[in-house]
């Protein structure tokens, strides 16, 4: 048998065969023209998919990939709103002041929106308006644009405030501290916490330290019921412990010609730091001793307020909201008992005022026309009405400038670890009740203070038993024969009338004993 040709032999493979009643496309076909999209459909899914994430995707047929981000969201909102459930005010504080979950907050809050928006750009692709012109592009272009502007900022200001909330809490509070109780309660071992409030002035023209407000904050921390004790600047004769190194320098209490008054010893500290070897800070220290030569209570913590950040501190508040209840002299410096001609600028007149920090600034500091005694009512008024008029909203709006002047301006000793305790005890205080006793004139004679009678008001006023009293009769430093008048009278009304001449006369009437604080002002 002769063979063909290799190039003419053709294998039954090579046979083209062709179905019967299946009909191909040709191979030049065009593909099959996406679904058509309207903008309706585009807009309501993409704008879903922006409030609620992973939903527009679910609904266009991405079950996987939606419903992951879908069952996220739910599960971190249902966790959210167990831990809050369950902790309370109390566990979303102690959240609030731990620098790592801020730190950590913040990294998932970036993760999360770079999810989401892209989830949102996805879902806005996936039903672009078909078919679409130019004009219809630009504006589904703009609407993507707009929904993503929406998550991404509340996002960034968030995320700012965390960042600018860490930074505050990682350089305010760096001190260490003993450990509290454990568990859920960590102030079960301590009955009581006091916490000195300083208000120092080291202002150019002044030399050293100067603390012209100063109150004890004595606060139960089983009940948050709260007591401020107020330590007029200008009381002598002010009696160290005998465990103050300071002891030794004034044995029979601080008590000399002139610069022996309380707003002194900080810089008595300073100026006897070989005393206090090691110590970064001598002069708090010493004024904390002489304050529980006072009070007979020892400062478990300090906050020390920059007073010439004052101003700063309420604009960044956006001012505050304050009845006035005497003409207020801006400026005003008194001579051999005269106001210097020229010297007051200004007045704040009385009634409902919203004053801005300039103003809020000399209505607590004036006294060219009243005395130490009512600007100390005035500062008490002062911090009142800035507690009360903090509130979520603003201090989410202004929170990175209040927590710049605070960074900048103000001291305090409480550890970080203690930050958790103190957010527990701050929602006891809001449930609790907030007194006054400020150690006025009307109250002890400033100039020779009977310190035994000090410790027995403070220690009434503490358990809530009849509060004793001492009635000067002759203004600010008791009267001739130098005796003190026992009452058990909890309050006590006085009238401030000194006005030096040249002043306008003004005349209020201030109740200076044991009062809530709201009373007071």
């Amino acid at each position: 048998m002769s063979h063909l040709p290799h190039d003419r032999y053709v294998t039954p493979t090579t046979i083209p065969t062709v179905d019967a009643g299946v009909r191909r496309a040709p191979a030049h076909a065009a593909p099959t023209p996406a679904p058509a999209h309207g903008y309706r459909r585009f807009l309501g899914l993409t704008a879903l998919g922006t409030l609620l994430p992973g939903s527009g995707l679910l609904l266009t047929g991405r079950r996987k990939s939606g419903g992951a981000l879908l069952a996220a969201v739910v599960v971190i909102v249902v966790g959210a709103a167990i831990y809050l459930t369950v902790r309370g005010p109390e566990g979303a504080l102690a959240l609030a002041l731990d620098p790592t979950f801020l730190t950590t907050l913040a990294i998932g809050a970036v993760v999360a929106l770079v999810v989401v928006v892209a989830s949102v750009v996805w879902t806005g692709v996936i039903t672009w308006p078909r078919p679409a012109g130019r004009w219809m592009h630009a504006l589904a272009t703009l609407t993507v644009g707009l929904l993503c502007a929406v998550l991404v900022a509340p996002a960034a200001v968030g995320v700012r405030d965390v960042a600018a909330h860490r930074d505050l809490l990682t350089s305010l509070f760096n001190q260490s501290g003993s450990q509290l109780a454990g568990g859920p309660n960590p102030w079960a071992n301590t009955p009581r916490v006091n916490v000195m409030l300083v208000g120092a002035d080291s202002e150019d023209d002044r030399q050293g330290v100067r603390t012209d407000s100063m109150m004890l904050a004595s606060i139960d921390t089983a009940t948050g019921d709260t007591i401020l004790f107020g330590l007029p600047r200008n009381l002598e004769r002010v009696p160290f412990p005998d465990t103050s190194p300071l002891k030794t320098v004034w044995p029979n209490g601080f008590r000399c010609a002139q610069d022996c008054l309380l707003n002194d010893v900080w810089m008595e500290g300073e100026k006897n730091s070989h005393l206090y070897p090691g110590n970064p800070k001598p002069g708090l220290t010493a004024l904390n001793e002489a304050v529980t030569g006072v009070t007979g209570l020892t400062p478990d913590y300090d906050i020390v307020v920059n007073m010439s950040s004052f101003t700063a501190l309420v604009d960044a508040m956006g001012g505050v909201d304050i009845t006035v209840r005497e003409r207020v002299p801006i400026g005003g410096k008194v001579e051999n008992g005269r106001i210097v001609p020229g010297s007051i600028r200004g007045w704040i007149e009385p009634g409902p005022r919203h004053l801005d920090g300039y103003h809020a600034m000399w209505f607590a500091r004036g006294r060219a026309t009243t005395d130490d005694f009512d600007r100390m009512r005035r500062q008490r008024c002062m911090v009142g009405a800035l507690v009360r008029q903090v509130n979520p909203t603003m201090m989410l709006e202004r929170y990175p400038a209040i927590a710049q002047v605070a960074k900048n301006n103000i001291y305090t000793n409480i550890p970080q670890q203690h930050l958790g305790a103190f957010a527990q005890l701050a929602v006891r205080m809001q449930q609790g009740t907030i007194r006054s006793l400020p150690f006025s004139n009307q109250v002890v004679r400033v100039g020779n203070p009977d310190y035994d009678l000090i410790h027995q008001m403070v220690q009434q006023a503490i358990s809530g038993g009849p509060m004793p009293g001492e009635s000067p009769t002759t203004g600010a430093t008791g009267d001739a024969t130098g005796t003190s008048t026992r009452t058990s009278s909890p309050t006590r009304t006085a009238t401030a009338t000194r006005t030096p001449p040249g002043a306008t006369p003004t005349s209020t009437t201030t109740t200076d004993g044991l009062v809530d604080v709201a009373q007071a002002c």
